[in-house]
C-alpha cells in the first residue's frame, strides 16, 4: 500500500476508525469538506473543523470512531453556525450511510454556469465524478458518422441542413441520442455503487430518472434545470467567456444568443411538463441545500437497504 494511504500512523496523530476498522489520520481539511453539504460557508466549515481538532486534543483523544466523530461534528455545528446546520449534517450522514448511489442531473443551455455550479456542487457533496454531455457527444461523434445522425455533428443551437434532416427536429434528436448515452453511463456507475453529477444542454429533463426507474435501478436521481432569466446577464457571461476562454467559442455563442434563449424556453417547457424543478442561477436559494434536502426527503420517505458506495 502507498505510504500516503497506509493505516500505520504516528502516535501523536488522532486516528479515525471507520466501520471496517480501517484507520486514517484526522484531517481538518477533510472534515471541513464534509461539512460543506450543510450549506455552511466555507470559512465557517474550516472554523468548525479546527474546533473539532481542539476538542479532541483537549480531551486527550487518540482514536475515535467515524460515527462518534460525526456526533462531535454535529455538536460543534450546533454550538457554532447553528442547530439547523447540525440537523442538515445528521440528515446527510444518514443519506450516505444508506448507501444508495446518487445521480445529480443539471440541464441548461450554454452560458448559465452549469460547469461552475457542477464543480462546486461536487465539492460540497463529496462527489468526484462530473461528466459533461459535450464530452459524451464528442465520443458519439467519433463512432456515428454524419450521414447516419447529422444532428449530432452540429452545435445544439444550430439547425441541421434540410437536405439531411428532412422534417426532423435536430435538437430533439441530438438531445435524445446524448441523453440515452448519459443514461447508459449513469446506469453503469450506479451498478458499481458510484455517485455522479451529469451536466449539459443535452440532458433531457426527466429522462435519466425515468430510464433508471424503468431498468429497476435504486439510485437517488435529483434533477434541476439551470436557467438565467436575465438576457443581459446571459449575454455578459458569454462575452466574458469570449474574452477569457477563447477555446470555448464565446463569440459564436453570442451571435446565436437568440437561438440559445429559444432552447432555454424549450427545456423549461419539458421540465415543467415532467416536474423537474427549475433553478435560476441568480436566485439566492442555495442549490446545494436544495439538492441535499431532496435527497434526505426521498430517503426518509422511501428508505432502502444499504449498499456499499464509493464516491
Amino acid at each position: 500500500m502507498p505510504t500516503d494511504l497506509s493505516p500505520l500512523l504516528d502516535e501523536d496523530v488522532i486516528r479515525v476508525r471507520d466501520r471496517s476498522d480501517f484507520e486514517l489520520p484526522f484531517s481538518r481539511g477533510i472534515m471541513a469538506t464534509s461539512l460543506l453539504a450543510t450549506g455552511v460557508p466555507t470559512h465557517e466549515a474550516y472554523s468548525v473543523a479546527k474546533q473539532i481538532a481542539r476538542t479532541l486534543k483537549q480531551e486527550g483523544v487518540r482514536e475515535v470512531g467515524a460515527d462518534e466523530l460525526a456526533g462531535i461534528a454535529a455538536d460543534e455545528l450546533a454550538n457554532g453556525p447553528g442547530e439547523v446546520f447540525a440537523q442538515r449534517y445528521r440528515a446527510w450522514r444518514y443519506a450516505k450511510q444508506l448507501g444508495r448511489p446518487l445521480v445529480v442531473c443539471l440541464s441548461g443551455v450554454s452560458g448559465v454556469g452549469k460547469s461552475t455550479i457542477a464543480t462546486r456542487l461536487a465539492l460540497r457533496l463529496g462527489i468526484n465524478r462530473v461528466l459533461t454531455t459535450d464530452a459524451i457527444r464528442e465520443v458519439l461523434r467519433t463512432v456515428i458518422p454524419t450521414a447516419v445522425l447529422p444532428e449530432l455533428h452540429v452545435s445544439s443551437f444550430e439547425r441541421v441542413p434540410a437536405a439531411l434532416a428532412g422534417d426532423a427536429d435536430g435538437f430533439a434528436l441530438q438531445m435524445r441520442a446524448v441523453s440515452a448515452a448519459c443514461t447508459a453511463v449513469a446506469q453503469r456507475l450506479v451498478t458499481e455503487g458510484r455517485n455522479v453529477i451529469l451536466e449539459g444542454v443535452h440532458l433531457e429533463p426527466g429522462a435519466v430518472q425515468r430510464e433508471l426507474r424503468a431498468r429497476g435501478e435504486k439510485a437517488i436521481v435529483v434533477e434541476r434545470l439551470l436557467t438565467l432569466d436575465d438576457e443581459g446577464v446571459h449575454a455578459a457571461r458569454l462575452d466574458k467567456r469570449r474574452r477569457d476562454q477563447p477555446g470555448r467559442k464565446g463569440a459564436r455563442h453570442l451571435r446565436h444568443l437568440p437561438d440559445i434563449r429559444d432552447l432555454q424556453a424549450r427545456l423549461r417547457d419539458v421540465a415543467g411538463q415532467r416536474g423537474v424543478p427549475e433553478h435560476d442561477i441568480l436566485h439566492p436559494e442555495d442549490l446545494t441545500q436544495s439538492v441535499v434536502d431532496e435527497v434526505t426527503g426521498i430517503l426518509h420517505t422511501h428508505p432502502q437497504p444499504a449498499l456499499a458506495v464509493t464516491t
